[in-house]
């Protein structure tokens, strides 16, 4: 075993410029998860080519056309399905041994109006990093899953089990239906689903609820005897009632022990419209509403209605001290929830991740919930495939100068190789 785990890596060391190459490669195809389109094909082309080059079998489907999604109760209307494939490769084993499938999204967020020191696309390399949009969450994972199969086979190495390497759409967002798709369609015993997690072996994910909460007021002008209700100053205090919502929830929520060192539920605005911003100068009246948009993480086994029904009661218990949001009634939209999910820290399959982690690391693994919200509930609540989170190094998601550490990185690959030999035999 020793020599085996010396070759895989030498081989990684030996193939540096080309595990960066495929990851740059991938990075400079633009696949924005645009509205309400997507933007994955090329990406998704390319990935399928970069596999079939290895001698996989493999399948680009459209997910619109996999039996049951459509009617699927977490099918997501809003979000068209049409020209937007998921692949799937598989590496066939030769029989006896345990099935594994890497699954990553291709789409990236929207590059977004701020400015960029390194192009979103370019896949430079400086300062140990290599940069670019989707280079961390999530395309650094799914290249670093294709080299897997590209070491077997420059190893000579046949495993036992069906390696599956698969790339789905539309995952941004709140998106699930490639996800879903795909988990109607394939299965495996087990999945490693390689988000960002900074290599923490994670067993259980965050879930998370969009919604929009709205002010109405009373548009207008200071023109006597005019009363305009400004809705914009309730959002104010609203904002600062929702950090105090979110205080609140750390103190009281059940902290599963998953999250016993980590435990974090943020409470995260991201939208916020008042007034006529069309205006070159100012506009000329109190908006008659105004509204903005919140995400609130959530722990497995929580419930949109629980949630709302938190949220609402805390503000019903503002309104008595509160003399401007007693005027105010708000509407509560909800926009989209996602649930959080986990699976035992006891599964072969973590413990096997946790152990190969600390070995390729020479350091303690860490094993944590993952402070985010994903897909991987469709895995585990929805398919018979259980799903573990380990993913690259790195900073900037969602935001400017995305970035992955090139040598935790190679660390990356060098785990899922050996992740792939053992599990699989």
């Amino acid at each position: 075993m020793a020599a085996m785990q010396d070759r895989i890596h030498d081989w990684v060391q030996r193939e540096r410029a080309v595990i960066l190459d495929s990851l740059r490669y991938i990075v400079g195809i633009n696949t924005e998860n645009l509205a309400p389109n997507g933007n994955e094909r090329a990406g998704q082309l390319a990935v399928a080519a970069m596999l079939r080059a290895l001698n996989c079998e493999v399948d680009v489907y459209e997910i619109s056309t996999v039996p049951g999604l459509l009617e699927h109760p977490r099918y997501w209307a809003a979000r068209p399905c049409t020209g937007r494939p998921n692949v799937m490769a598989i590496r066939h084993g030769v029989g006896g041994g345990r099935s594994l499938m890497f699954s990553s999204h291709m789409d990236t967020v929207p590059v977004g109006p701020d400015p960029w020191r390194h192009a979103p696309w370019g896949g430079e390399v400086a300062d140990g990093r290599l940069w670019g949009l989707g280079a961390y969450d999530m395309k650094g994972g799914l290249v670093a899953s294709t080299l897997v199969v590209k070491a077997l086979n420059d190893l000579g190495i046949r495993l036992r089990g069906d390696l599956m390497i698969e790339s789905v759409v539309d995952e941004e967002f709140g998106g699930c239906n490639g996800t879903l798709a795909a988990r109607l369609k394939y299965n495996a015993d087990l999945a490693i689903v390689p988000e960002p997690t900074n290599l923490t072996v994670c067993p259980a994910h965050h879930g998370g609820f969009m919604l929009r909460v709205t002010f109405e007021g009373k548009p207008g002008w200071s023109f006597s005897p005019e009363h305009p209700v400004d809705p914009i100053i309730a959002v104010a205090h609203f904002v600062n009632l929702l950090n105090e919502w979110a205080a609140h929830r750390m103190r009281t929520v059940t902290v599963p022990d998953i999250y016993r060192d980590n435990h974090k539920l943020p409470v995260l605005i991201n939208q916020l419209k008042a007034g006529d911003v069309t205006q070159p100068f100012f506009a000329d009246r109190v908006p008659g509403n105004a509204w903005l948009t919140l995400w609130a993480e959530t722990y497995a086994g929580m419930t949109q209605a629980q949630v709302l029904a938190d949220l609402q009661a805390f503000y019903r218990n503002a309104q008595a001290t509160d003399a401007v949001l007693a005027e105010f009634e708000p509407t509560f939209t909800p926009i989209r929830w996602l649930d959080g999910s986990a699976f035992a820290t006891d599964h072969a399959g973590v413990e096997l991740l946790a152990r190969l982690t600390s070995e390729v690391r020479r350091q303690p693994a860490l094993v944590q919930g993952a402070l985010f919200a994903c897909d991987g509930h469709i895995f585990n609540l929805y398919s018979p495939t259980p799903m573990v989170l380990l993913g690259p190094t790195g900073g900037g998601p969602h935001s400017p100068d995305e970035y992955i550490v090139i040598d935790d990185y190679l660390d990356l690959v060098e785990i899922f190789i050996r992740t792939a030999i053992e599990w699989c035999g």
